[in-house]
């Protein structure tokens, strides 16, 4: 009877959560690199974080998918060479959120018509807007925001 009392409230806790959020989310824009989440809290609110390990099996996906090259050599390089963070934060109510390479970024709603940029948002990193290209760093940026808050920006690519 306890179990049945417990279901709804895990399926609606789960039904929250971004996909990203519940298995793998970029740190850069080649193919690949990419992170797993281990543990998620507070998505959608001002202390929303994403807890996440580089793993073999990621480093391995970076390999075959962008280096081309399925060496165990080429694995334990991006093993050793892979520095990112284990955890994004981000705060949903301002907008203020980091990436796994310790960028901090801040979210400021759709682009206006006077933006010069290509992305559908405004995305700032230390007071400059992104334009939304891969070279500035917009593509990871917003899948960041986006898995840290669910529901303020629509997938884009």
């Amino acid at each position: 009877m306890m179990i049945r009392a417990l279901i709804p409230a895990v399926l609606l806790t789960l039904s929250v959560l971004p996909a990203n959020a519940a298995g793998k989310i970029a740190y850069g824009s080649r193919a690949g690199m990419e992170v797993t989440v281990t543990s998620v809290s507070g998505i959608g609110t001002a202390n929303a974080v994403i807890k996440a390990a580089h793993t073999r099996q990621n480093a391995k996906t970076y390999c075959v998918d962008y280096v081309l090259n399925n060496s165990n050599e080429c694995i334990e390089r991006a093993m050793r060479d892979v520095q990112v963070s284990d955890a994004v934060f981000g705060n949903c109510k301002t907008g203020v959120f980091t990436t796994f390479n310790g960028q901090k970024y801040k979210f400021a709603g759709r682009k206006k018509a006077s933006d010069d940029v290509i992305g559908s948002y405004r995305v700032y990193e230390g007071g400059s807007l992104l334009d939304g290209s891969s070279a500035s760093g917009y593509p990871v940026a917003i899948e960041t925001f986006r898995a840290l808050c669910p529901g303020q920006a629509a997938k884009e690519f």
